[in-house]
């Protein structure tokens, strides 16, 4: 009964690996950037998992670089359930009372600063970390008199955002994995080629209309039972303990991330991954009319292959994560450092600024968030600064790939179920 319903129920999922299948009906409409698209997507399912599997993204690169066309491409398919902003004001979300579950909250540029200039989600980022914005304020009554009132906004959605400051305040990438689009002369060539073949193809054979139409029915199913996943389980935590640098404080938040995105392609590819079915099952609403129907809930188990595809994926995108810098301030750290040995007394912008043929103003951005980071250290001298490197080092998570073997998954369900054997049944598609 419960393999029957469960084949049934979701056998539009065939493919081993949904990700690729993902890229492909992209391609008409995105080209290159694969992992980014993928993780886009990850970002974009985890809308109706448990609040603590959400993700959120920022996409951060100097203008024309593809932010927004990536951003909006990969999200036309979940468009009903997008709330798009150029900008809004506080007030305007103190008093929305919407729930955002389910919701993915789109910024089209974050321009919005702090008062060090730095790129803030302001208010939003106790949304995204706790799932409850309450609000109090003064307002006038019908009379006219002053009274007190609680305004609250639910729910935890996906928050996906672009920006050309790279200068970001470390609370705001607490909450997001920070992305670089390809800025490489062999992307630009695609697309380059890209665009001479939008101009030289007739309309009626363009296929992303047709490929939107896949996407959104993909994105349906799993939205569906999206609603009957109660937990994700990551069992190998002894395995993955092994490749996770300690030393700086901030991976206390960036394990999570990686985690979550380890957990949303585990349940990406659903039908080849072990679930616990919970007999009892739960009644969700099937009609407007409040029609309901008993289903089962699952506990999905992750395999290792999931985290070890979330660290390809991730790659670059978790490196910038736990670093709190992107790909281009990284890349220039070590060039700093040429400068640095030949100007003892420190570095001036102006002499990154011409090493590197960029302005004096992105120069600076670059600088102030290796700074930020801990990876810089300033000193007046003037009007401006003059810079020098510390002793911190880039971390990183070597791609480990290992194994966790039938025997260990009995015994860590056996662990997990316990004394409550009765109650479950593990479902296994695969076998």
């Amino acid at each position: 009964m419960m393999q029957e319903e469960y084949e049934i129920r979701f056998n539009d999922i065939k493919y081993t690996n949904i990700l690729e299948e993902v890229i492909k009906l992209y391609n008409p409409k995105v080209v290159g950037e694969e992992d980014n698209i993928k993780l886009l997507w990850c970002a974009c399912i985890s809308k109706d998992l448990p609040n603590k599997y959400r993700m959120s993204v920022i996409i951060t690169s100097q203008s024309s670089a593809g932010k927004s066309n990536l951003t909006n491409s990969v999200l036309e398919p979940f468009n009903d359930d997008v709330l798009e902003f150029t900008d809004y004001t506080q007030a305007y979300l103190q008093r929305t009372e919407w729930n955002m579950n389910g919701k993915i909250l789109k910024m089209e540029q974050m321009e919005r600063t702090n008062e060090k200039r730095q790129i803030s989600l302001g208010k939003l980022k106790f949304m995204l970390s706790e799932g409850v914005l309450k609000i109090g304020l003064v307002e006038k009554n019908d009379k006219g008199k002053n009274e007190p009132k609680m305004f609250e906004v639910r729910g935890i959605p996906v928050f996906i955002s672009t920006s050309t400051n790279y200068n970001i305040d470390p609370e705001t990438l607490n909450r997001t994995f920070l992305m670089q689009v390809d800025e490489t002369e062999e992307q630009t060539k695609k697309i380059i080629d890209y665009v001479l073949d939008d101009y030289s193809t007739l309309s009626i054979n363009d296929k992303w209309l047709k490929n939107k139409e896949k996407l959104k029915e993909y994105a349906k199913t799993y939205k569906e039972f999206a609603h009957q996943i109660t937990d994700i389980l990551v069992p190998f935590k002894a395995k993955i303990k092994e490749i996770i640098p300690t030393s700086d404080i901030t991976m206390r938040r960036d394990l999570a991330k990686i985690l979550n995105l380890t957990c949303v392609i585990a349940f990406l590819n659903f039908p080849n991954r072990t679930l616990i079915a919970d007999n009892d099952g739960q009644h969700f609403f099937t009609s407007v009319w409040g029609d309901t129907e008993k289903r089962y809930t699952y506990a999905l188990i992750a395999e290792a292959s999931d985290f070890e595809l979330a660290l390809r994926i991730g790659g670059e995108t978790i490196d910038q994560t736990i670093n709190k810098v992107n790909k281009a301030s990284k890349d220039l750290l070590d060039r700093f450092k040429k400068i640095e040995a030949e100007h003892l007394e420190g570095v001036t912008v102006s002499m990154v600024a011409k090493e590197i043929q960029k302005s004096d103003n992105r120069t600076r951005e670059l600088l102030e968030q290796l700074r930020n980071s801990g990876f810089l250290t300033r000193e007046r001298e003037g009007k401006g600064y003059r810079y020098s490197s510390t002793q911190k080092k880039f971390e990183n998570i070597s791609l480990k790939e290992f194994e966790f073997t039938k025997e260990e998954l009995d015994q860590y369900i056996q662990s997990q179920i316990g004394e409550y054997k009765d109650k479950f049944t593990v479902v296994n598609v695969k076998s």
